[in-house]
């Protein structure tokens, strides 16, 4: 079997994020496929690239070899692609922007500006959880452009021919139940958390779980975690009083959730755009950039916590 470039592109995925399920994500896959896919590459090559176990994909000796080659020549051919990109950016209005979004404020804020920006253009949007999924959609050109959610130490490495913002950095708040007894605190100390029952979103690979755990055992305790959930579940929990959780500065006002500081903002969040530096929206980076930071000010404007917040801190400073 004749190894070709979107092989090598396979194998680095795989390799990269360490699970055919992230990687076929990554790729635009479907799981049965890419494992198929590589079944019939180490038929073709004599052996197996990975082994597969409960706790990942791992490359063996062949795969290492294999990988070690792939990374020295995918790099080039990268080049070559981003220098027709940059060529061919010029004047040319793209038809149609695809664009990645978590959820938050950039999500769905952003669209109108999209559509102020490009109103002859299509305009997409993909929610998805993973910053590493997000990431690798735009460089592999299947999105135009992200926005994702990074944790300090825990940032994502970007490629030479990619881009990425920040558009704001902001701490994490803690969700309360509206009965819960620290309604009425200015601010709640992590450590007065440690016996609560907790609601966090599954571990995934934008790390936040494992970046939350080591901040509570900096604070003297592991949290209880009794409950895993994405969103909508998450704040149903929160709601009825079963489970606290974390959530973003900006997060919108609901009904029977109380927002608070944590004291002393041991939690930070940064809000970013991604995309290529020769893509099809390189050009409009600084005008996406200032809509982002209109968009992000609007959402911090609906959020009451927040904005006392950020008064009690420029009257400290």
């Amino acid at each position: 079997m004749e190894l070709e470039v979107r092989h090598l592109r396979m194998l680095c995925a795989i390799a990269d994020h360490g699970s055919l399920t992230r990687a076929a994500a990554a790729l635009g896959m479907l799981q049965p496929a890419l494992t198929r896919q590589l079944q019939r590459l180490e038929h073709g090559l004599g052996g197996p690239l990975f082994t597969r176990s409960g706790n990942g994909s791992v490359p063996t000796p062949l795969g290492e070899y294999v990988l070690s080659r792939a990374r020295a020549v995918l790099p080039a051919l990268d080049g070559i692609n981003s220098d027709a990109l940059r060529e061919a950016a010029g004047a040319d209005i793209p038809s149609r922007i695809r664009f990645g979004a978590v959820l938050g404020p950039l999500a769905a804020g952003l669209l109108p500006p999209l559509r102020r920006l490009l109103p002859a253009a299509e305009i997409r949007l993909l929610t998805e959880p993973s910053n590493a999924v997000l990431t690798d959609l735009v460089a592999g050109g299947r999105l135009e452009l992200a926005a994702i959610l990074e944790f300090p130490g825990y940032e994502l490495p970007m490629k030479p021919d990619m881009r990425r913002h920040v558009i704001a950095t902001e701490p994490v708040f803690v969700l309360l139940p509206d009965d819960h007894p620290a309604v009425g605190w200015p601010e709640v100390c992590l450590a007065e958390l440690a016996r609560e029952d907790w609601v966090l979103e599954p571990p995934d690979d934008n790390r936040f779980r494992e970046y939350v755990t080591m901040a509570c055992r900096d604070a003297g305790f592991m949290p209880r975690v009794c409950y895993e959930a994405e969103a909508g579940s998450l704040t149903d929990l929160i709601s009825s009083g079963q489970a606290i959780g974390l959530g973003q500065a900006t997060f919108r006002v609901t009904p029977r959730i109380v927002v608070k500081p944590l004291a002393g903002n041991p939690l930070w969040a940064s809000h970013a755009l991604v995309w290529q530096k020769y893509g099809p929206i390189a050009g409009l980076a600084p005008k996406l950039i200032s809509a982002a930071e209109e968009v992000y000010e609007a959402a911090v404007d609906r959020s009451p916590t927040f904005l006392e917040w950020r008064d009690r801190r420029a009257q400290q400073s």
